[in-house]
């Protein structure tokens, strides 16, 4: 498996906003931190594992929290932001954004 890059994060980022209608995080420092994070855990696990959220390093497990996770458009749409803060919805942007609720049950971590 060839190591993911912040180039190839970037992109992959892109093209899930695209499909998914979402925008990113202006916050430079955030999303290039968030990057960092979806680059490691692409190069120890394989693939793009929510790299703010406890994980069991099992793709299956980890499911629901592989980016964008299974509750980005929930928490997008109530809160004006994903869990990390990577994305969010057009009325979020300009405004700072703090932490938001986990919607990931507790039986779902390890």
């Amino acid at each position: 498996m060839r190591e993911k890059t912040i180039k190839d994060v970037q992109i992959f980022l892109e093209a899930v906003t695209v499909k998914q209608d979402l925008l990113l995080n202006p916050d430079k420092d955030h999303i290039e931190s968030i990057k960092e994070g979806l680059m490691e855990m692409y190069n120890s696990l394989g693939y793009y594992c929510c790299p703010c959220r406890e994980s069991w390093g099992d793709k299956k497990k980890d499911r629901d929290i592989c980016c964008p996770c299974d509750y980005c458009k929930a928490d997008v749409e109530e809160f004006g932001q994903c869990y990390c803060g990577l994305f969010i919805s057009e009325s979020s942007r300009g405004k700072e954004l703090s932490s938001i609720p986990d919607r990931r049950g507790e039986e779902l971590y390890p």
